[in-house]
């Protein structure tokens, strides 16, 4: 297992600065939908290769990111990388979101993905991932309700809604599908 150190060490940050912070939010959001070692791996490696996949956060419905990082024994990270524009620097915050996950969880208790698995097995958590994205009608949101302290929608407010909503943002997807 690496410490905080060393991640900090590793991606030049610290826990004040945006990398370091972004990460632990991709964390704290459940976008980290899958992350494990490779099998095959001898008992004379010198290291363990994982892979991760994050939700891109301004995309959630596209492929997600794919981090790949090689952890010495001793517990120094050796490589990593994302697919992310920034990730070529290995600093992303996505990086460290898997190296935070990864520190939290020791790595030897990370599931063992197979060749197949990195391929396939993130569609499933990716799908059950944005589960909790869908849309819901306003009513439904914890500020609409039926109680003393939250607002009703009647139908005339619904209307004054929808057209401030469209007035203002006329380019929004909103304003275009209705």
């Amino acid at each position: 297992m690496f410490s905080i150190n060393e991640i900090c060490e590793w991606a030049g940050t610290n826990p004040s600065q945006r990398n370091f912070r972004e990460g632990e939010n991709i964390l704290r959001a459940g976008h980290l939908i899958s992350c494990g070692k490779h099998e095959n791996q001898t008992c004379e490696s010198e290291s363990v290769k994982l892979t991760a996949y994050c939700l891109q956060t301004s995309q959630l419905r596209a492929s997600p990111h794919e981090i790949t990082a090689e952890i010495s024994e001793a517990g120094k990270i050796i490589s990593i990388s994302c697919s992310c524009k920034a990730g070529l620097g290995e600093k992303c915050k996505h990086v460290l979101a898997t190296l935070l996950y990864c520190h939290r969880i020791n790595i030897n208790d990370l599931e063992v993905l197979s060749s197949t698995d990195r391929k396939c097995m993130w569609k499933n958590k990716h799908k059950d991932s944005l589960s909790k994205y869908q849309p819901l009608p306003l009513e439904q949101h914890t500020c609409f309700g039926k109680t003393e302290n939250n607002i009703v929608i009647t139908e005339d407010l619904n209307t004054i809604i929808t057209k401030l909503l469209t007035d203002r943002i006329p380019k929004s997807a909103f304003a275009k599908h209705m």
